[in-house]
């Protein structure tokens, strides 16, 4: 498989752009505050959750000796830990961590850009990662598509 992708075009720049639009959208004026203290705590212990399950997964990636990069060949198929529950959990736990941040704003025009981050996600890495650890792993591959879902 070629690299598709190169940096700075990887995930985590990706998260940053939705960042930076989030804070951008929170200082658009005339917004009525959506969530206030202590709801929007809960916001820090979802940024929280979601960045702990990504730095979990990259340990799990390195201990494997495969790659965490997504225009990298996999030589490895992880299926055990967080892969039990989701295919893509360093994505899952960025969306959360982003969801998460945006409860911590409590405006509505941030969390817009959730479901945007998601769509980037789900469009310009996802299908290419599944399409490359399907031609490398095969069957594997299939049967553990079939298992388990592809966000949570």
């Amino acid at each position: 498989m070629r690299d598709y992708l190169q940096p700075p075009f990887i995930p985590p720049f990706w998260l940053l752009v939705a960042v930076v639009s989030m804070v951008a959208l929170d200082h658009v004026p005339e917004q009525s505050v959506l969530l206030d203290t202590p709801v929007s705590h809960v916001g820090s212990l979802m940024i929280g959750i979601g960045l702990c399950i990504a730095i979990y997964v990259d340990v799990v990636f390195k201990r494997r000796g495969t790659t965490i990069l997504p225009f990298r060949v996999a030589n490895v198929l992880v299926t055990d830990g967080p892969f039990r529950y989701s295919r893509n959990p360093i994505y899952a736990g960025m969306g959360l961590a982003l969801l998460g941040f945006g409860i911590t704003l409590g405006k509505p025009l941030p969390l817009l850009v959730v479901p945007a981050f998601i769509g980037i996600i789900q469009f310009a890495f996802i299908r290419r990662e599944e399409a490359g650890l399907e031609a490398t792993f095969g069957e594997d591959y299939r049967q553990y598509m079939q298992q388990v879902r592809r966000w949570i």
